[in-house]
């Protein structure tokens, strides 16, 4: 009684406050917590009472046990609060208890559903930012949308159902809770009664029976003897809630039934049993599966290479170890697994470098062949064999050598007088041997041409010793001897390494757990490849589209000087056309002046000539002549002013024809430019298809890649669905793997769709590239026609016809201003193309790290799962031994003969005791039980795990 629930205070002894579950819905070390609060564990040193050497009693640091006055108060208060509560039968309380344990079944079950749609959630919610910042099409960001609003409402209902299962659950605890105190207050009154029996003491003339229990004492040596308020052994108690009871009478404590007890024990071992024998049935096939699977894999790699491979180990049988434990089993299997597969990838490697040796040997096989013939003329070549069959090549070559050195022992043991007949043929040979090293090379060069041409760099294994021979050198036995030597060092070079290859492929066999490192730093590098490529792409971008902005410019300055000049040329056409009219009228008004003077003068002299006119006449004519003459003079001053203007005008148009001369300057200027800028669009052009076929190299590795994973996750797929049986007995942390592997197919799905637009959006470059190569030639078009318009400008100032002509040029030159404007807006589309292209790889490169964060997070949550339960194990540990020495503590019986009931209470020890072993050792089976289920749990979570984040086209493995 001396249990004091953390968070109350001192003086308080009525019911405690629980703290509702949901409030914590995430939290599992504070529900653990919770667990050995309810449980009546608190790891706190100071709160146990070192008086006591036997059993620790849990306390508060503030009360002092030694104080008797206080305990007793502590302890009447106590009794006082526990006087209203219900006692229940036996199946009322195992009731209870099964319903306690359904509803937190329920209850975990629904927190697992919620953690997983908050998952679903997540990545909803992930999906939609990246439908609008991804510039997706509306439909795609309207369908992430709803799905994040379902998620959300799925969450929601998950949540109120969550809560209210919690709140179901405090009911049946807080019936246990109350119903263990009413239990521990009845035997804490008996205990009270037996008490005062032993010291002699009758309160109230009745008699000390210990068959009453309805005897209440308010001795305050009630706490002397304390052997059977702790008979009620529940290892799950619950502290009390805050709810008011009514108070009622404490009834007759009813009889424990050992074999019911027994029966129901019995009947969930024997349920127990079965689920076990279930479980291995399926555990067993899916070891069979496995096997079968190790079998075949044993079969394709004996079937690369059946001469080495022909001792490859079998794979472990499952018969001949009977009694080894499931989780070695699996893991023999699967490390079996993993060495075929490194050991399938090694016999890829070796037959792509056996290949390029192959290549290498016939080369000199077909060298050896033609010196051979032109040295023996009864010599009867054989058929060589195929590059592909390494030990045929090396075998003919030996045999060629062979033959070679026969030929030249016979050679050295002839007598002097056969060197002239030997000469030709060695020199035939030479000749051969020549020619094959000019063939051989002349190949090489033609293969290193053609990778520039592609723009590949140059490959190693296209550099050979036998570069540094001269093809030119003239013959002589000791060139001759030095070739033959050197052609027999490089047959046994060439053995050596066919013997390093087979030690390696040896090694690599066995260096099985760092495959997966270098496939996953291969990986790496071929995704940091491609975002060096997309960053080489996105420069090149930028260049282009920087140079096309300065084309734009300088061709809207060329055109602005051309305006400029243009109408300053009009300008001072119109004030020329307006001065030469006006010249025209004055001329006209001149002559018709002097042709009035000539006839007066006609007139005058007719006057003269004839009779004498009256005076009024000559009066007249004389005021005409005055007229005409001051006519005369204003039209010479008229005249000397025009010639002015004139003067002004010719001066105007010989700065307007300089000003003319600084604007074609500047136009010849402004087209070097444009011509320096051309070179750089095709040079940017050049460096964008660079990057394009690295970008295509890249993309055709990691598809070969994805092929390969395909097929392994193929294989799995059908060890998955031997599986499923197993899933459903591990129903959380399965549905966990499943919503992972839906995300996982969901991002592949995703990736290829991707991928698609991706080649889509190749191709649309591809086409707008085509497009800009034939803006090219169309600007070179109009390159060609401004020059000859520029000529025609140059030689047709001056006449008004002249003028004319300049005009239909100027004229013409705006269709050239159509056609740029047309190249701008095709710029403009293919630098929207290049964003499109852009904002997808970034959608791909986001979803494989959205991925990867997803699949990092369920590792951690595992590892944490694993450490709590390891926790809960040992504080459960704990516990049964601290309840099993405070039960051996309090349950001592005295051997006095005069203690009356001795025989009932030795009985009553026997019986808990006896209890206590079976709860100890079903404890032990289920802790048992639940050792092999989470062994089963983490097994099948690694299997699922080993077709993650690598097997993902675009995912760093």
């Amino acid at each position: 009684m001396n249990r004091q629930p953390a968070g109350r205070a001192l003086d308080d002894y009525g019911v405690a406050n629980l703290s509702p579950l949901a409030l914590r819905p995430n939290h599992k070390h504070d529900e653990y917590s919770l667990d050995r609060t309810m449980n009546g564990i608190v790891q706190d040193e100071s709160r146990y009472d070192e008086t006591s050497d036997a059993t620790p009693t849990l306390r508060s640091p503030q009360v002092d046990l030694k104080d008797p006055i206080q305990v007793h108060l502590l302890t009447e208060t106590a009794l006082l609060d526990s006087q209203g509560f219900e006692i229940l039968s036996q199946e009322e309380v195992d009731e209870l208890k099964k319903q306690a344990e359904l509803l937190s079944q329920r209850v975990e079950s629904t927190r697992s559903n919620l953690a997983i749609q908050c998952k679903y959630r997540d990545a909803a919610a992930s999906m939609a930012r990246l439908g609008q910042g991804g510039g997706a099409d509306d439909y795609q960001s309207q369908e992430s949308e709803r799905e994040r609003i379902e998620c959300e409402r799925k969450c929601d209902e998950l949540a109120s159902e969550l809560l209210e299962l919690e709140k179901r659950l405090l009911i049946p605890h807080r019936k246990i809770v109350e119903h263990t105190a009413a239990i521990l207050q009845l035997t804490h009154k008996a205990s009270k009664k037996k008490a005062s029996q032993q010291n002699g003491q009758s309160l109230s003339g009745i008699p000390g029976s210990p068959e009453s229990l309805y005897t209440y004492s308010h001795g305050r040596n009630s706490l002397d003897q304390m052997g059977d308020e702790t008979y009620f052994d529940d290892s799950s108690g619950y502290q009390l809630d805050g709810m008011e009871r009514a108070r009622k009478n404490a009834i007759e404590i009813p009889l424990k039934s050992p074999i019911r007890e027994q029966n129901q024990i019995r009947v969930e071992l024997d349920r127990l049993r079965e689920e076990n024998t279930q479980l291995r049935s399926q555990t067993d096939g899916l070891l069979q599966k496995l096997q079968g699977l190790n079998m075949s894999l044993r079969e394709t790699i004996v079937r690369f290479n059946p001469e080495v491979n022909d001792g490859y180990d079998e794979p472990p049988e499952i018969s001949s170890i009977p009694d080894a434990k499931l989780e070695d089993l699996l893991k023999s299997q699967t490390e079996y697994l993993e060495s075929g597969l490194v050991a399938v990838q090694a016999e890829q490697e070796y037959f792509a470098g056996g290949n390029q040796i192959g290549e290498r040997i016939e080369t000199i096989n077909l060298q050896l062949r033609d010196l051979l013939m032109m040295s023996d003329p009864h010599y009867t070549p054989t058929t060589i064999p195929p590059e592909s069959d390494v030990n045929g090549q090396m075998a003919y070559l030996e045999k060629s050598i062979r033959s070679v050195d026969s030929q030249l022992a016979r050679a050295n043991s002839s007598s002097s007088g056969a060197n002239s007949e030997t000469g030709p043929v060695l020199t035939g040979l030479w000749e051969s041997i020549q020619r094959g090293f000019s063939e051989a090379k002349k190949r090489k060069d033609d293969h290193r041409r053609a990778r520039t041409e592609k723009g590949l760099p140059e490959d190693d294994d296209d550099a050979s010793d036998d570069e540094g021979f001269d093809t030119a050198e003239p013959y002589s036995l000791e060139a001759f001897a030095d070739r033959v030597q050197w052609m027999h060092a490089q047959s046994l070079t060439l053995r050596d390494q066919k013997y390093v290859l087979k030690r390696q492929i040896k090694q690599q066999r066995e260096l099985n757990n760092k495959s997966d490192a270098e496939k996953d730093e291969e990986l790496a590098r071929k995704q940091e490849d491609l975002e060096q490529s997309q960053e080489m792409l996105s420069r090149a971008e930028q260049s282009a589209t920087d140079v096309q902005r300065m084309l734009s410019d300088a061709m809207k300055e060329l055109e602005d000087a051309r305006t400029a000049a243009s109408d300053t040329v009009d300008a001072a056409e119109a004030s020329v056309q307006k001065r030469e009219n006006r010249i025209i009228e004055l001329e006209e008004a001149l002559a018709a002046a002097q042709d009035s003077l000539a006839s007066a003068e006609k007139d005058l002299s007719a006057a003269r000539s004839g009779t004498s006119g009256t005076e009024e006449k000559i009066a007249d004519m004389t005021a005409q002549m005055t007229a005409v003459a001051q006519a005369k003079k204003a039209a010479d001053e008229r005249i000397k002013e025009l010639e002015t203007e004139l003067a002004q005008v010719t001066a105007q148009v010989t700065t307007l024809t300089k000003e003319r001369k600084t604007a074609d300057g500047t136009t010849k200027e402004l087209e070097k430019k444009l011509l320096d800028m051309t070179a750089q669009v095709a040079a940017v052009t050049q460096e964008k298809k660079t990057a394009h076929e690295a970008s295509k190299k890249l993309e055709k590795e990691l598809a070969e890649n994805s092929t390969q994973v395909a097929a392994i996750a193929k294989e799995k797929k059908k060890a998955d669905e031997n599986t499923k049986k197993l899933e459903k007995k591990v129903a959380d942390i399965t549905a966990q793997v499943a919503a992972l592997t839906q995300q996982t197919k969901t991002a592949d799905e995703t990736t290829k769709e991707l991928k698609k637009e991706l080649a889509a959006k190749t191709k649309q470059f591809r086409v707008k590239d085509d497009e800009v190569d034939q803006l090219n030639m169309t600007i070179a078009e109009l390159k060609t026609e401004v020059t000859i318009a520029r000529a025609e400008l140059d030689g047709a100032y001056g006449s008004r016809a002249e003028r004319a002509a300049e005009v239909a040029a100027i004229k013409q030159s705006s269709e050239s201003l159509k056609l740029q404007n047309q190249v701008d807006r095709l710029k403009k589309e293919l630098s929207a193309t290049v964003e499109e292209l852009e904002g997808v790889t970034r959608e791909t490169i986001g979803s494989e790290k959205e991925k990867a964060d997803v699949e990092a997070k369920l590792d951690e949550a595992l590892a944490a799962r694993t450490s709590l339960e390891t926790e809960l194990q040992k504080a459960r540990d704990k516990m049964a031994k601290l309840q099993e020495e405070l039960d051996g503590e309090r349950l001592k019986i005295r051997t006095d003969g005069a203690r009356p009931g001795a025989g009932a209470s030795m009985l009553s020890e026997r019986f808990r005791a006896t209890m206590r072993e079976e709860r100890k050792k079903f404890q032990e089976d289920l802790r048992e039980e639940r050792t092999r289920c989470r062994k089963l749990e983490e097994e099948l979570s690694r299997l699922k795990r080993s077709q993650g984040p690598g097997k993902s086209p675009l995912s760093p493995r």
